[in-house]
């Protein structure tokens, strides 16, 4: 998904658009374009797809026109203009809640293009992507093609070299003082630049995090983005640059990510009973879960950015980070006090997690810590007040590498006691049955699945369970004392 609020809205407009680029090499795409809207002021133009235009002129006779529905197409022209510069990408702007850096976007940065050109430039000419950073101030250039190659850029230093997108870039830096910059005049700020090596291109790809990747390894680091964009900048004299194909994404390089509808993973959750971790809401990043990198860690049981990790009995969420969560939908099945148990392990320090419903109802808690030991699962116990109806619940991290395989929701105003790593009663498994094994004596015997509902009921103390699927289930024991569950993993 694309994690830029002026952009949501479009998404699926440009989906058609930018799908092409994958069926065909950019390099192919000679289209030509005509009609658009004409800037020729100095200014940023936000656009009706959701991209943004800017138009820098030092002197007159410049101008730039977008071309209609076609993502970041765009033809610039100058005529002894000063330094010129027309960009058509992203835009975030200055304002704190539209700034992501690189790293925070759920997806890399991307670009295709091609374009013809006519005309020279005095002095120096970049032609590829440009941008900046705003927290450190960083001004940033990928290189792929100049009207009088470029070497070395002004006031720079190599600082190494990076292969990307099969060819070698090498990158300068460079540092400008009192210089006019996107927040304001006489501001200090650093400078960095990929040129492409091997020869110029007019069309292609770029991988542009790989080039921020690359920068961050030569400590050029770069923070919360203020736009990136396709881009010309001269230095005056007279020409033209025609991109008749260019477009821009979020994603990975088979297109962008397009955001899940946001619903139960499976069926709502039912409280009382029990939430597998694992099984939070669909939507993606930051609209069911939030996940400092888009890797799943344990590599097992879903394909998004949380780490799941494999356990004896299922599944658990692991590899966490402090200010990580979770939601699910839930459905509270009565107004009541619920006693609250976590299932957690953490090796470095106390797993601490809060559980928060529709934003204000809070329960905090904090479990038991064994040195270097993430294998080992201990009950953390908590109260919470909730109101029958569906509710969102989110569960938020509160220090580093906590593991929580579950939540068990048991009603106080019911005799039913829960029960998950330390039970009143044992199961024994043979295969094909599993015998319920308690103190007490057992009246009733079931099995139920992680959304309550009933999928074998026993004889006795014993559940046959040759016909149940894999999956990890719920047994319920009713005795004299109340009930009893324990939960059990089916594997076949």
């Amino acid at each position: 998904m694309r994690q830029i609020p002026t952009l949501i809205l479009i998404i699926l407009s440009l989906v058609s658009n930018v799908f092409s680029a994958f069926a065909v090499d950019p390099c192919d795409m000679d289209t030509k374009l005509s009609g658009g809207t004409v800037f020729t002021e100095s200014d940023n133009y936000p656009l009706d797809n959701g991209f943004n235009c800017e138009l820098w002129c030092k002197g007159k006779n410049g101008k730039v026109t977008v071309y209609d529905d076609a993502d970041c197409a765009f033809k610039a022209e100058w005529n002894e203009s000063g330094d010129f510069i027309a960009r058509v990408g992203y835009f975030w702007g200055k304002e704190d809640e539209n700034t992501p850096s690189y790293k925070d976007l759920d997806g890399d940065i991307h670009a295709e293009y091609s374009y013809t050109k006519t005309g020279s430039s005095y002095d120096y000419s970049l032609i590829g992507i440009y941008g900046w950073s705003k927290d450190p101030l960083v001004e940033f250039y990928i290189c792929d093609d100049s009207y009088n190659r470029m070497t070395d850029p002004w006031n720079t230093t190599k600082i190494g070299s990076a292969v990307i997108d099969g060819a070698t870039y090498n990158i300068y830096k460079g540092t400008m003082i009192n210089m006019p910059s996107v927040l304001g005049e006489n501001m200090n700020f650093t400078q960095v630049f990929s040129v492409r090596q091997g020869g110029t291109r007019q069309c292609g790809h770029i991988s542009v995090t790989e080039h921020f990747k690359a920068w961050e390894k030569l400590n050029v680091k770069t923070g919360p983005l203020y736009d990136c964009k396709i881009a010309i900048e001269t230095g005056g004299s007279k020409g033209t640059i025609d991109y008749h194909y260019a477009t821009m994404w979020i994603g990975d390089e088979n297109g962008p990510i397009i955001p899940e509808e946001r619903a139960p993973f499976k069926d709502t959750i039912l409280i009382p009973g029990v939430v597998e971790t694992e099984d939070y809401d669909k939507g993606g990043s930051k609209v069911a879960y939030y996940d400092t990198d888009r890797i799943n860690e344990g590599e097992v049981y879903r394909n998004d950015g949380v780490d799941i990790v494999e356990i004896p009995d299922g599944y658990a969420v692991g590899y966490t980070k402090t200010g990580e969560w979770l939601e699910y939908t839930v459905n509270v099945k009565l107004d009541d006090v619920y006693d609250v148990e976590a299932s957690m392990a953490n090796g470095n320090s106390s797993p601490k997690v809060d559980l928060i419903f529709d934003g204000k109802d809070t329960c905090s808690l904090t479990g038991k810590s064994v040195r270097n030991d993430w294998d080992t699962y201990y009950l953390a116990a908590g109260k919470v007040t909730l109101t029958e109806g569906t509710h969102t619940m989110r569960l938020v991290f509160n220090n580093n590498y906590t593991n929580i395989d579950f939540v068990k929701f048991t009603s106080e105003s019911s005799s039913n006691k829960l029960n998950g790593v330390v039970s009143e009663i044992e199961t024994l498994f043979d295969g094909k049955t599993i015998k319920i094994v308690s103190s007490d004596d057992v009246k009733l015997v079931k099995m139920i699945d992680m959304t309550g509902l009933p999928v074998v009921v026993g004889t006795g103390n014993v559940l046959n369970v040759e016909n149940v699927a894999t999956g990890v289930y719920v047994v319920v024991a009713a005795t004299s004392n109340g009930e009893y569950y324990k939960k059990v993993s089916i594997v076949k």
